[in-house]
């Protein structure tokens, strides 16, 4: 599918701001305004498009009013929602008013064209980079990235969350609390069927969770289903599950493909195999899959039941959604070019950047709501001692990791959170450690370290060494030479070791480090405590940190049901953090997906998944 190299304007809408600037001026930008997409060339605008702008229209309002909305629980539905499409970013006029068209006296009242409806075109094949080969396509025990990509196509989940974090109805078309949020029961919409033609009913709901949250359970979400005390069918149509005590995490952990709605039929049957011959109730099905090469997905014509995110009500336009195994980003890059492949994902800035001019490629921006780090090992000498963590982290100047090695493409950060999440605050920025090499020094020597004639300190009579541990993920591998750049320079010199991140991974878990490069994406703010509670070391909590009263927040905000409350629970938990300094905060990185320009119609929705329901191929 080689691009049409007659068309202009590939991606009608505001391109984010150029992020050259500070950590609070990112946050003051409203940065969940616009990030819901849809890729379109010039072609005449469906019916949809008018109702859609001033959709546009009212978010912008909102945001301006009061910011994004968080990815909280829910108020629960009484009736189902009305169903919504997502706004677009179509900001240029289709026409413009001439001089005269201005000054002329009209002779009579003009006439308002008819908006032109032009039906979406059928059929057409995508093809999707993807740089790992899933491991499985099980819900249930699916480790590892590969599926990342394609999950969310093959199973549907019980609620949605948008791309500005709210949820939304999807296989639940409502749902009703208990007054103490010990209950949620939840109404199924009626009709769906698995690809096996087996209905999706309560009882298939229950056993997908029991798989889950059961003893036996290899989810990677089974620890934030931890507070769910058991699931049970009311009736044909209705779920209840209870809770050990309220989960604020509830709601963001259900969006996630990784609770996906999986066909009891289909699991009995196939076993073990399942992971392998996955059967859900998403918009594709599994077509073939040839291991190393690509995993096919297929068109299912009985789709009936979208979220409200996307226009289509029914089974996608498109027949074939292709995933490609293509390692390298250069060559994903490449592939796009050449019109091999229509889709990758761009997480290399270099490649963000060249592509930024090229009229052959529409780039569209995906918020992870991310974070990359520096992380110190707090339970090795010498970076138990709050003192040298300090002064590491004055040596880094943020702005020039930003420049250098991210190429511009991202902002500083200085806060434990994501800007696009809750309980980030810019007031955070009074407490970051900045950039100041003479404080860094002074630090180091009040923390007893001694420094030779040629300016290199030592600890306990040893010169340092430290190891700088990251995964091969782009730019780590230059954002650990900007960095050992820096450190070298207030005398503290650096070895950089980088594995894949399994490797890098267990590395950092074994404490075989002394400084790692770390980078999370997540939904929800729970994010800290995933990776800074104490209960965590030995797994996620990497730098082994533990403050008792920063668990006790944790603790309290997983179970605070109110939004405002509980934002700052983890406003309060991050001064304790940013006190403590086990993390030096980075970048907060930007990510895009890079498409073939007659792609059009991709909706973006939480996490940064591309929904391909409305997508049309244009020759």
């Amino acid at each position: 599918m080689p691009p049409n190299p007659r068309r202009t304007g590939l991606f009608l809408g505001a391109m984010p701001p150029n992020p050259r600037r500070t950590g609070g001026e990112v946050a003051a930008a409203h940065p969940h305004v616009g990030a819901l997409f849809s890729v379109r060339g010039n072609r005449p605008m469906r019916l949809r498009s008018y109702h859609l702008i001033i959709v546009l229209i009212a978010v912008l309002l909102l945001a301006a009013c009061g910011g994004a909305p968080a990815a909280q629980p829910p108020a629960p539905t009484t009736a189902p929602a009305e169903p919504t499409t997502a706004p677009v970013a179509e900001t240029e006029p289709t026409t413009d008013a001439t001089e005269s068209e201005v000054t002329a006296e009209p002779t009579a009242e003009p006439t308002p064209a008819e908006p032109v409806m032009v039906a979406p075109v059928a059929g057409g094949s995508v093809t999707r980079a993807m740089t790992t080969e899933p491991t499985g396509l099980d819900p249930a025990g699916a480790q590892g990235s590969g599926q990342n990509v394609m999950m969310h196509y093959i199973f549907d989940t019980l609620v949605a969350q948008d791309s500005q974090n709210v949820i939304q109805p999807f296989l639940a078309e409502r749902w009703e609390a208990s007054a103490d949020a010990m209950t949620i029961d939840f109404f199924l919409r009626e009709g769906i069927t698995f690809h096996d033609g087996t209905p999706l009913d309560a009882a298939a709901v229950v056993a997908s969770f029991e798989r889950l949250i059961g003893p036996e359970s290899t989810s990677p979400m089974a620890n934030s289903l931890s507070a769910v005390a058991g699931v049970e069918a009311l009736d044909e149509l209705t779920v209840r599950f209870t809770f050990d005590a309220p989960s604020a995490l509830f709601f963001t952990t259900i969006t996630s493909p990784y609770t996906g709605i999986t066909s009891p039929t289909a699991v009995e049957s196939l076993g073990d195999g399942f992971a392998q011959q996955p059967v859900g109730s998403g918009p594709f099905k599994l077509k073939s899959w040839e291991p190393g090469i690509a995993v096919v997905l297929e068109r299912n014509p009985d789709y009936a039941w979208p979220p409200p995110m996307v226009a289509n009500p029914g089974a996608p336009y498109l027949d074939e959604l292709v995933f490609k195994v293509v390692p390298d980003a250069a060559t994903q890059l490449t592939a796009l070019l050449a019109g091999e492949v229509d889709v990758i994902f761009l997480n290399q800035p270099d490649h963000i950047t060249r592509l930024r001019q090229d009229p052959a490629v529409a780039l569209v921006p995906v918020s992870l709501n991310s974070l990359a780090y520096m992380g110190f090992n707090t339970v090795k000498p010498p970076f138990d001692n709050l003192l040298v963590r300090q002064a590491i982290s004055h040596a880094i100047d943020k702005e020039a990791i930003v420049m250098a090695a991210v190429g511009g493409e991202g902002a500083p950060a200085f806060a434990p959170m994501a800007t696009t999440l809750p309980g980030f605050d810019a007031s955070l920025q009074e407490l970051e450690l900045g950039y100041d090499p003479a404080k860094s020094a002074e630090l180091l020597a009040e923390a007893g370290l001694t420094q030779d004639t040629s300016g290199t300190w030592s600890f306990e009579g040893q010169p340092l060494n430290l190891t700088l541990l990251t995964f091969t993920r782009a730019p780590n591998q230059d954002v650990a030479t900007v960095i050992q750049a820096q450190l070298s320079e207030v005398g503290v010199p650096v070895n950089i070791q980088q594995f894949d991140a399994p490797a890098a991974g267990r590395a950092a878990v074994a404490g075989e480090y002394d400084l790692l490069i770390w980078r999370y994406d997540w939904n929800d703010p729970d994010v800290l405590a995933v990776n800074l509670s104490s209960g965590r070391i030995g797994s996620t909590n990497r730098v082994a940190y533990t403050n008792p009263d920063v668990d006790a927040l944790f603790a309290e905000a997983a179970s605070e049901l109110d939004t405002a409350r509980r934002a700052e629970l983890y406003l309060e938990a991050q001064r304790l953090i940013m006190a403590d300094a086990p993390w030096q905060p980075l970048y907060t990185p930007l990510d895009m997906l890079a498409v073939n320009p007659n792609l059009q119609d991709i909706v973006i929705s939480g996490m940064g998944r591309a929904l391909m329901n409305d997508a049309t191929v244009v020759q």
